[in-house]
Parts: C-alpha cells; sequence; structure tokens
C-alpha cells in the first residue's frame, strides 16, 4: 500500500491537532504536517513532497482557493481536498473549478474522510455525504457544461485576467500596447458572451465558471 505524505491547512489549532492525531492511526498515512496559515502552508509545500493537502477555503485572511492555485502551478501532482464549514453552492462551485479533487465539511464523521484516503480514489472528484444533501452532484456540474459553452480568444483571456487584477482600462491597455476604445471592446465582448451587464457580474461569473483555470 502506498504510503501518504499530509499537509493540513488550517487556522483553528484544535482542527489541526484532532485531524492529524486521527489521520496519524491510519495504516495509508506515514506523515501529516500543519500550517497555520497561508504563507507557511505554501512554504511547507516547498520543502517536502506532499501527496495530499487539506486546506480551509476561509483560511484565516487568505482564501484558500487562491492558495490551491499557486501549489498546483508548481506541484500539478497535489490531491487537494478542501476542509470547511461553507457549504453554499458558490463555495463548492468555485472550490471545484480552483483544482481540488474533494470536498469535506468540518462536520463530517472523520470516517468518511479516513474511507476516502483509504480508497485513494483520486482520479474523480469526492463531495461529502453531508455537503450532497444541500447541493448536488447535479447542480454542481451543470456548470461545468455551461463552462464548455464559453469560447474565448486568447486575447478575450489575457483581458480577463487583467481585469480579475483590478486593472483599470487604461493600465490594460498600457499593458497590451492597444487603445482604450479596444479594450472598452473586448470588455463588452466579455460581457456579451458571459451574460453579464457590468464589471461585478464579469468578475463572479469568472470565478463561478473557473474560467482562468484551465
Amino acid at each position: 500500500m502506498k504510503q501518504l505524505n499530509i499537509l493540513l491547512g488550517d487556522d483553528h489549532q484544535l482542527i489541526l491537532n484532532g485531524l492529524k492525531e486521527a489521520l496519524l492511526k491510519v495504516p495509508a498515512v506515514s506523515n501529516v504536517d500543519c500550517a497555520n496559515n497561508g504563507a507557511d502552508l505554501l512554504e511547507a509545500a516547498k520543502q517536502s513532497n506532499y501527496d495530499i493537502v487539506f486546506l480551509d477555503i476561509h483560511f484565516g485572511n487568505a482564501d484558500g482557493r487562491e492558495i490551491a492555485s499557486q501549489l498546483l502551478k508548481t506541484q500539478a501532482h497535489l490531491i487537494l481536498a478542501a476542509l470547511t464549514s461553507f457549504d453554499d453552492p458558490e463555495t463548492i462551485q468555485t472550490t471545484v473549478n480552483a483544482g481540488f479533487k474533494a470536498f469535506f465539511l468540518k462536520s463530517d464523521d472523520i470516517t468518511e474522510l479516513v474511507d476516502w484516503i483509504e480508497k485513494m480514489s483520486f482520479d474523480t472528484f469526492y463531495l461529502s455525504q453531508q455537503t450532497k444533501a444541500s447541493y448536488t452532484n447535479q447542480a454542481l456540474f451543470n456548470d461545468a457544461k455551461r463552462k464548455a459553452h464559453i469560447q474565448l480568444t486568447s486575447r478575450e483571456k489575457q483581458v480577463l485576467t487583467l481585469i480579475m487584477a483590478e486593472y483599470t482600462t487604461k493600465k490594460i491597455a498600457e499593458e497590451l500596447f492597444l487603445s482604450e476604445k479596444t479594450i472598452e471592446n473586448y470588455r463588452s465582448s466579455l460581457m456579451l458572451k458571459l451574460e453579464v451587464t457590468n464589471l461585478t457580474g464579469l468578475v463572479k461569473k469568472t470565478l463561478l465558471l473557473g474560467l482562468l483555470h484551465e
């Protein structure tokens, strides 16, 4: 049986201690390390070769989805599992789109989490039973179908990326060596394709569908 090296990320020490103690009793687990903030977690991930990272979505002042994006850029092999108290549809959807392989609630039974680890079926997305009660798999992946129908050009993706980074129209034009009018045209095209009417809607839809996570 493969021995797993696990990293836990949560800003509550009691959760870290309890989960670490439970996981160290699992035969498939060889080591469990902990980090109580995003910076320490990213540093730990650089120093050791982990297999699974359990990550709080609302990780203190950090967003676990953003941390996940940073981790996967350099360590695409990592299996990310969300561990959170939030089960609203938007949190679940954006977590899936951020590259996580599993979604657990902190109120889930530890036996379900252990069972997921022992089965090692990491190629498919796992949604805990309690989460399914509030948001079904079918609803979750309906948005994946919608995403497939949204075709963005490489230039539109560049503009969208800069919009998400809070660049103004003028700054985007300077960055891409285009006129402000051209940038406005790209922005209008993006809004049309995503079926939104303002920048707030554009940002929300981009996050919801994970359009920049390819």
